[in-house]
């Protein structure tokens, strides 16, 4: 648990940081407008946190192996049926999100306004490679070990499955600081470790979270085409 809040700790502050210096030397208030070579590379420190725990626990305290300790592993069967689950949860979360924002006073049009501004921003066939890098290749593989095999496996030990994967898929959600988007990222989240758990590995989480973020990713490049 310790190494699992110090890695949340370091991929909210040290991104931020590096944030705070990238915008202060380019004489701007907000991030909002940069190219995506730059987001891209300010997702550096985030990585590097997201990645750099499970390894500092394994190697410290683990058996040295991120598929031993964390489940870091794929079959063949993980990518269909991972791709499916992916593709499946962001339909039916949308659907929902679109039913139930308007009964209670929220306008749906407001969830993915991030995630707008970020495709708006890939204007060339180097921005979609990066937008599709950043979303549906690192996100995916980096956040998966470490909310889903650090965090994951943390709660299990200490409190049982059951608050494991209710805890850590709020904490996935919370993490992103997206309020309108958090229904959809904890489901997502709810999703991707009740795979894991019954599985016992990340492959099927992996896939379904490129799934999930690919799936907005294209239909949001194609309305704005």
């Amino acid at each position: 648990m310790g190494d699992a809040l110090l890695g949340t700790a370091l991929t909210v502050v040290v991104p931020a940081l590096v944030a705070s210096v990238v915008l202060l030397a380019a004489g701007r208030s907000e991030l909002t407008g940069m190219s995506l070579r730059t987001v891209a590379l300010l997702q550096v420190p985030l990585w590097a946190g997201l990645l750099g725990a499970p390894l500092w626990a394994t190697y410290l305290k683990g058996r040295r192996s991120l598929a031993a300790d964390f489940g870091l592993a794929m079959r063949g069967r993980d990518v269909p049926l991972g791709l499916l689950a992916g593709f499946a949860t962001q339909l039916v979360l949308v659907v929902v999100i679109a039913l139930v924002y308007p009964l209670v006073g929220i306008d749906p049009e407001r969830v993915g306004s991030r995630a707008e501004e970020l495709a708006s921003s890939a204007t060339d066939a180097v921005g979609v490679v990066l937008l599709v890098a950043i979303v549906a290749v690192a996100a995916p593989l980096f956040e998966e070990l470490f909310y889903r095999g650090l965090w994951l496996r943390a709660l299990q030990r200490r409190f049982g499955t059951g608050w494991a994967v209710a805890v850590s898929s709020l904490v996935f959600g919370a993490i992103h600081l997206q309020l309108y988007e958090l229904p959809a990222l904890v489901g997502f989240g709810l999703v991707a470790a009740l795979m894991t758990v019954r599985t016992g590995r990340l492959g099927p989480a992996i896939w379904a979270h490129v799934a999930f973020n690919l799936t907005a990713v294209i239909s949001l490049l194609a309305g704005l085409g």
